[in-house]
């Protein structure tokens, strides 16, 4: 379970934030999703109206879980939809959660999502530049969503 943690963790960021314009957060741009990519999203959520961030994260969860494991049966047959679904929303509680923890009490909500969101991206270019490299912690919280969406 861990060896697969650490493919989808690896796959997972790879586009997560992979787009030509900086987004500049978890709800801008929003737009559609693949179609082949709406099993991923929570329950209620409009794929017509899918932020930016959210379609290149779980677009790059599935596609390169997929090849770099060639051997998988179909997305929808494995679970890797709801893994990278809840793989996308853990991780952006946990920046968040991170962001909070040092902010000073005064610091507003909207300054607070911003600092989140550039965790996000620096958990990004960490795994460029380190060619994969992340923390145990990292790879329990993908691990986590293996073992949620196998129950």
């Amino acid at each position: 379970m861990k060896k697969l943690a650490v493919v989808l963790l690896s796959a997972l960021v790879l586009m997560a934030c992979g787009s030509t314009e900086d987004p500049g957060g978890f709800t801008e741009n929003l737009g559609p999703i693949d179609p082949n990519l709406v099993g991923a999203l929570e329950s209620g959520q409009d794929p017509s109206l899918v932020p930016e961030t959210q379609r290149n994260f779980l677009s790059g969860c599935v596609m390169g879980a997929t090849n770099r494991m060639p051997d998988l049966v179909a997305v929808q047959e494995t679970g890797l939809l709801k893994v990278c679904g809840c793989s996308y929303m853990k991780l952006v509680e946990r920046v968040r959660l991170d962001a909070a923890a040092v902010a000073d009490p005064i610091t507003s909500s909207s300054d607070l999502e911003r600092d989140a969101y550039k965790r996000f991206k620096k958990l990004d270019e960490e795994f460029q530049a380190t060619e994969g490299s992340f923390s145990e912690e990292l790879v329990e919280l993908f691990a986590s969503c293996i073992r949620q969406t196998s129950s």
